[in-house]
């Protein structure tokens, strides 16, 4: 089974973004992600066997989620993985008091258990496309500034989620496998 931990981001959220998704559809590159997938990425964990081994990791971050208070994120701003020059992803950020970061480094300790390896630097993010080759950069620099500074919304992180990933032809599909409910 594919998975991942992340943030299901409510409707309200979903629906503030449809627009510039909208508009990267003109982007014969690009790939945006259906709204009902945006979500923020915790830990990608990748292929993970046997029911055993997601029973072992649902506990694991059911610990994480007992650790962590309840917050707020801004929904805010766009940018670019890795560079301007080479866009592969065009994300909106996610911004908050440290939180995403502090729940992401207690997700990463208790995945390393299990050998999942540490991955790079943590930028909270929505990642709303994907570019198989390099888009008209004047197109995503024009989306950029009009979306710089841009606040789409802001909402209450109370859990997160275990998905499954199924990859099909037409995109994956995302399902909850687990919820984790943050302090109150």
């Amino acid at each position: 089974m594919r998975t991942f931990v992340g943030i299901d981001l409510p409707e309200n959220i979903k629906e503030s973004l449809k627009e510039v998704i909208d508009r990267l559809k003109k982007i014969k590159e690009a790939k945006p992600v259906k709204i009902e997938n945006l979500h923020i990425t915790l830990k990608f964990l990748g292929e993970v066997e046997g029911k055993g081994d997601i029973n072992k990791i649902k506990e694991k971050l059911e610990k994480c989620a007992l650790d962590v208070d309840s917050f707020d994120v801004e929904v805010k701003g766009i940018g670019v993985f890795p560079s301007e020059k080479r866009v592969r992803v065009l994300w909106i950020g996610a911004e908050d008091e440290g939180y995403l970061k502090k729940l992401n480094e207690k997700i990463e300790q208790a995945m390393n258990e299990f050998g999942f390896k540490k991955e790079k630097d943590f930028i909270s993010h929505i990642t709303i496309a994907r570019f198989k080759s390099i888009p008209n950069l004047n197109f995503i620099k024009e989306i950029s500034e009009k979306y710089n500074e841009f606040l789409f919304g802001k909402f209450r992180v109370i859990s997160f989620q275990l998905f499954e990933s199924k990859l099909m032809p037409e995109g994956p599909i995302y399902k909850v496998v687990a919820e984790f409910q943050l302090r109150q």
